[in-house]
C-alpha cells in the first residue's frame, strides 16, 4: 500500500511533454485550467481498443467544456497512425522511449488518470472503463 501511495503522490506533481501524431507538442503543465484525462494504451491491447470509442464519445461531448484527452502509446508512429486514422479525434501522443510510461510507473494497460482544472489528480483507473465509468470519473473533476 505504501508503494501505491508513493506512486499516487508522484503522479500529483507530474509534468511531461510529448508529440502527437502530427508532431505537435503537448505539455501537461500547459493544460492547467482544463480537465485532463491521461490514458495509456496500445493497438495490440483488446481492453484498450474496447474503451477507445467510449473515450471518443466523451471527448466529443465534453471537449468544448474543457476536457482534454491525451492517449499515450509507446508503439511506433506508423502503427498507431494506421490504427486511429479516421476513428479518433482526440490527441494521440507518442512515447517512444517510454519516458512518460516510466514517470507514471505504468506496469499494465489500459490505465487512466484524471486531473481537475487545478492539475490535481482526482481519479484513476487501472483497467478498462466503460462510458458510464468514465462519466463517474469526470464528475469527480467537475464535468457533468
Amino acid at each position: 500500500m505504501a508503494k501505491l501511495e508513493v506512486d499516487d503522490q508522484h503522479r500529483q506533481n507530474i509534468d511531461f511533454t510529448l508529440n502527437d501524431l502530427s508532431g505537435t507538442p503537448w505539455s501537461f503543465k500547459d493544460l492547467r485550467g482544463k480537465v485532463v484525462l491521461v490514458n495509456f494504451w496500445a493497438t495490440w491491447c483488446p481492453p484498450c481498443r474496447k474503451e477507445m470509442p467510449d473515450m471518443e464519445t466523451l471527448y466529443k461531448r465534453f471537449g468544448s467544456r474543457g476536457l482534454v484527452l491525451l492517449a499515450i502509446s509507446d508503439e511506433i508512429a506508423a502503427k498507431v497512425q494506421s490504427f486511429v486514422e479516421g476513428h479518433y479525434t482526440y490527441p494521440i501522443l507518442l512515447d517512444p522511449g517510454r519516458q512518460v510510461n516510466k514517470l507514471f510507473n505504468i506496469q499494465g494497460i489500459p490505465k487512466s488518470f484524471l486531473y481537475d482544472r487545478t492539475g490535481r489528480m482526482v481519479a484513476e483507473a487501472i483497467d478498462r472503463r466503460t462510458e458510464r465509468q468514465f462519466l463517474a470519473m469526470l464528475q469527480q473533476a467537475g464535468l457533468q
